[in-house]
C-alpha cells in the first residue's frame, strides 16, 4: 500500500474547442486534488505546449478532497505533438453553474487581463505562467515578474469579494493583508504581491499569540464601522438565512432533525447570551486557519479573505480548534481572551466561545450548502458531506450547553 501514488491522473485534453481524447493515467507526486501544478508540469514536458486544467470530471477511489484516479479536462494552448496515442472519451456537456476559468477559454483570459494589468502596473510578466490550484471555489496563478512573483486569483461570484475585505483590514493594519496589484470585481479577479516566508502550518506560540493580538485590533476599530451592504453572517440575521437548512439537513435521521428542531428553537436565547458577553460583531475572516496564515519570522499576513463576513469575532478563534494541537488551541483562546478583554474591560469573551459554537457549526453547514447550491455536480464531491457533518457539530455542541 506505501507503494501507492498519492494520486494518479487521467487527462483529457482540448485544443481550440476540439477534444483529442484521454492520456494513459500518470501518477503525481501531491494527493490534493485541486493542486493542479504537478498535473500541468507533466503534461507541458509530455505534449511539448504549456497546458491548463479546467477542472474535474471524476475520481475513481481516494477520499475527498485528495487521492484516487482523478480525471481532469485540460487545455492545450497550442497543438501538441503529434505522435502521441489518444484514448476516445465522450464529449462534456455545458453546465450553467461552471466557473468561467472552468471553460475553454477561461484560463486564457485570466492570464491576458494578468498581463495587461501586470504592463500596466509596470511590472510585466517574465516567464510562463505556472498554474498552481484550480477547483471550484478559486483559480490560482503564481506570474513571475521582475520584481518578484505575483498571485493571480480568481474567485466565484457568489464568494466575499475579497478585495474589499483587505482594504478595510489594510486601512487599520496594512502588514496583516497582502497588497493587492489590480483588481477586476465584476470578474472575480485579482493580482496579488508575493508574501515573503512560509505558511503557518505549525505556528508557535509565538507566532500565534501576535498574530490574535493583532487581529483582535483591527476587529475591535472596525467594529460598528461597516456597511449594510456587506456580507452578512451574524447570528442576529441568521433565521433569515436558514432557506438552505432543509437541503443541508437531508441526511440527517429523524432523531437528528428532532435535536435540530430542538437546536432551531433556542435559537433566540442563544443569540441574547452571546450578546451578553459583551463582544461586538465586527469583520471575521471565516477561514483564520494558520494555513492562511503566512509569516517570514516577523509577524503574520492572511490570506485567502473569500469567507470573510460581518459576523462575531469567536468564529475565527474557534475556527482554529481543527487545526492546531490541544496546547496550541489554548494558547490561542488564552491570548483571544486576554486580547478583548484589554480592549473590553467589561466583556466575558471566554464565556462567548462555548455560546458561539454551535451558532457557528449550523452557519458553516448553511455556507456549505450554498456552496453546493452554486457549483456544477462533477464538483460537488468535494463538499457533499460537509453540511451534514457541520449540523452533527452543531447538535452535539448544543447539547453539551443544554447539559452542562
Amino acid at each position: 500500500m506505501d507503494n501507492q501514488p498519492a494520486r494518479r491522473v487521467r487527462a483529457i485534453v482540448s485544443v481550440g474547442g476540439e477534444v483529442l481524447g484521454a492520456l494513459p493515467a500518470f501518477p503525481v507526486e501531491s494527493p490534493w486534488w485541486a493542486d493542479v501544478e504537478p498535473v500541468a508540469r507533466y503534461l507541458d514536458a509530455l505534449l511539448g505546449v504549456r497546458t491548463d486544467v479546467l477542472r474535474i470530471a471524476g475520481v475513481v477511489g481516494g477520499q475527498s478532497p485528495r487521492g484516487g484516479e482523478v480525471t481532469y479536462l485540460v487545455e492545450a494552448a497550442e497543438p501538441p505533438r503529434a505522435d502521441l496515442t489518444w484514448e476516445p472519451v465522450e464529449q462534456t456537456g455545458d453546465h450553467p453553474l461552471r466557473a468561467p476559468y472552468a471553460e475553454p477559454g477561461g484560463p486564457r483570459a485570466i492570464l491576458d487581463w494578468a498581463d495587461e494589468a501586470l504592463a500596466a502596473y509596470g511590472r510585466p510578466r517574465v516567464g510562463p505562467p505556472v498554474q498552481v490550484k484550480t477547483w471550484n471555489l478559486s483559480c490560482v496563478y503564481e506570474l513571475p515578474t521582475a520584481g518578484g512573483p505575483v498571485w493571480s486569483k480568481t474567485t466565484r461570484t457568489f464568494e466575499s469579494p475579497e478585495p474589499v475585505a483587505i482594504a478595510l483590514v489594510g486601512a487599520h493594519d496594512p502588514l496583516l493583508v497582502p497588497t493587492v496589484l489590480a483588481a477586476d470585481a465584476i470578474a472575480g479577479r485579482m493580482l496579488l504581491d508575493h508574501i515573503p516566508g512560509e505558511d503557518c502550518w505549525d505556528a508557535d506560540e509565538a507566532t500565534i499569540g501576535v498574530a490574535i493580538r493583532r487581529w483582535v485590533a483591527v476587529q475591535a476599530a472596525l467594529a460598528g464601522t461597516l456597511g449594510d451592504d456587506l456580507p452578512d453572517r451574524r447570528r442576529t440575521t441568521m433565521p433569515a438565512r436558514l432557506d438552505r437548512l432543509p437541503a443541508a439537513a437531508a441526511d440527517l435521521t429523524a432523531e437528528e432533525r428532532d435535536a435540530l428542531d430542538e437546536l432551531l428553537a433556542d435559537l433566540p436565547a442563544l443569540s441574547a447570551a452571546v450578546a451578553a458577553t459583551g463582544l461586538p460583531e465586527t469583520l471575521v475572516h471565516g477561514d483564520f486557519h494558520p494555513g492562511n496564515w503566512r509569516s517570514d519570522g516577523s509577524g503574520a499576513t492572511f490570506v485567502d479573505w473569500s469567507d470573510w463576513s460581518r459576523g462575531h469575532p469567536a468564529t475565527d478563534v474557534l475556527r482554529l480548534a481543527a487545526y492546531l494541537p490541544p496546547e496550541r488551541w489554548r494558547v490561542a483562546v488564552r491570548a483571544w481572551v486576554d486580547a478583548w478583554t484589554a480592549v473590553l474591560p467589561g466583556a466575558n469573551p471566554a464565556a462567548a466561545i462555548p455560546l458561539l459554537t454551535p451558532l457557528d457549526h449550523l452557519q458553516a453547514a448553511l455556507t456549505y450548502q450554498g456552496f453546493l447550491d452554486h457549483i456544477e455536480p462533477d464538483e460537488y464531491r468535494y463538499h457533499l458531506s460537509d453540511p451534514a457533518e457541520q449540523l452533527r457539530l452543531a447538535l452535539a455542541t448544543h447539547q453539551e450547553l443544554v447539559t452542562a
